[in-house]
């Protein structure tokens, strides 16, 4: 037992409780942050063996809490705006690539990340296509940073626009790369804004199953195909239970609250995520590349969400 007393265990078990008690994205994100600075192996550890799991749970938990009458009109008003962004972000992004003269395979995962869901995309496309560690790192760290930033600043962003619940789910949904960042800069701005944003946020993931079989045929030569996330499955049977099953509003609540808990548990790893990624690996190019996307969607977003 002594192993739960030393200095790094004493300070993750205070950082994750006053994560939870507060229930900021925006303070457990930074308590990952700096929990990673002070005990960057001790994070390492952590953040390989817990990866995302706290953030899918609460994700899947949101799937029970969320009806067919919000769900419906999102999709049937936005799925075409969400094809439209993953297409238009992985296009100007693999052409911007072609300009600045980056590898392919590191150009197809900047792009995969930027148009889909950031660090989900790079991890599945890159193992996919074979690509170097160097270039899943320079990616991952890439979209991290953007992400950090998006759980940061878009609420801000989204207050001083004086946007609706419903506005910012949307544009949070279309804007930002990573499911838990989106979840996040959601909650960060108000609970309903979760809901929008989560709908719209799994629906943009599924274009990685378009992506992944072009990708699996054209450098896969074993043509076994891949491994699909469990999360959003799990998230849809979660989804048609709560629609089929009349669940008591108590319950609803109750499952509202876990899943905050467990998806604020799950930012606070993405911050410990941070200890993992080797800035120096850094060049100007696919940072320009990533930069110069984010800042033409970002626009765009805000004007779909608010029309």
């Amino acid at each position: 037992m002594k192993w739960i007393f030393t200095p790094s265990n004493l300070l993750l078990i205070i950082f994750s409780l006053l994560a939870i008690v507060v229930l900021s994205p925006i303070l457990s994100i930074s308590l990952g942050l700096v929990y990673s600075l002070l005990y960057k192996n001790n994070a390492q550890k952590i953040s390989t063996q817990v990866t995302t799991i706290p953030l899918q749970i609460g994700i899947v938990l949101l799937g029970f809490t969320i009806s067919k009458v919000t769900l419906i009109p999102i999709i049937d008003s936005y799925a075409i705006w969400v094809l439209f962004f993953i297409i238009f972000s992985f296009v100007i992004s693999f052409i911007l690539g072609k300009v600045f003269g980056l590898d392919i395979k590191l150009n197809i995962l900047l792009a995969s990340g930027l148009s889909i869901c950031g660090a989900t995309a790079i991890a599945l496309v890159g193992q996919l296509i074979k690509a170097s560690t160097k270039f899943i790192f320079i990616s991952l760290a890439i979209l991290f940073s953007f992400n950090t930033l998006a759980i940061i600043l878009f609420p801000l962003l989204g207050d001083f626009l004086k946007m609706s619940n419903f506005e910012f789910g949307v544009f949070s949904a279309l804007a930002i790369h990573d499911t838990g960042s989106v979840v996040g800069a959601a909650l960060a701005f108000s609970n309903p804004s979760v809901e929008v944003a989560t709908s719209l946020k799994i629906l943009r993931t599924l274009g990685l199953i378009p992506l992944i079989l072009l990708l699996n045929y054209k450098f896969n030569t074993n043509k076994k195909g891949f491994i699909f996330p469990s999360f959003i499955i799990y998230f849809f049977i979660a989804l048609t239970l709560a629609n089929i099953y009349e669940l008591s509003y108590s319950l609803i609540e109750y499952l509202k609250i876990l899943s905050e808990i467990f998806i604020i548990l799950g930012i606070f790893c993405i911050g410990l995520q941070s200890s993992k990624i080797e800035y120096k690996e850094l060049s100007i190019k696919p940072l320009a590349l990533a930069l110069i996307v984010w800042l033409c969607v970002i626009p765009m977003a805000y004007l779909i969400s608010v029309s």
